[in-house]
């Protein structure tokens, strides 16, 4: 059984629910215990998950930036690509706890895992 996931956000945190999906997947592997480690990367369009601005009550959506709180409540890692964010927003806050890497990182912590999924 593998002891490891990374689980790649690459879509926005509104508009579909595929990133709130994939945090909920990261948090369901961490707290069944089954899998050792559970890391979260943000990339292209998910890394608009990591903006600490986000208003969803506006918009009457569930919170990503709680799913994302919830994840590193059970000490896990959730990253996020700072390039990418960048191209898409320029420089803003980002929610405490995510760790900002390079893509160069991100490869390397992609590689560390036995699976990787993508949402």
């Amino acid at each position: 059984m593998a002891e490891s996931i990374v689980v790649l956000i690459t879509k926005p945190p509104y508009g579909t629910e595929d990133a709130f999906a994939g945090l909920r997947l990261a948090l369901a592997m961490i707290a069944s215990g089954i899998i050792e480690k559970t890391s979260v990367v943000l990339i292209g369009d998910g890394t608009l998950n990591a903006v600490a601005s986000q208003k969803p009550t506006a918009i009457e959506m569930p919170s990503n930036l709680e799913a994302i709180q919830d994840v590193l409540d059970f000490d896990a890692s959730v990253y996020c690509v700072q390039e990418d964010l960048f191209e898409r927003v320029g420089e803003i806050e980002t929610m405490a706890g995510i760790k900002m890497v390079t893509w160069e990182e991100a490869r390397s912590i992609i590689s560390e895992h036995q699976l990787v999924t993508t949402f």
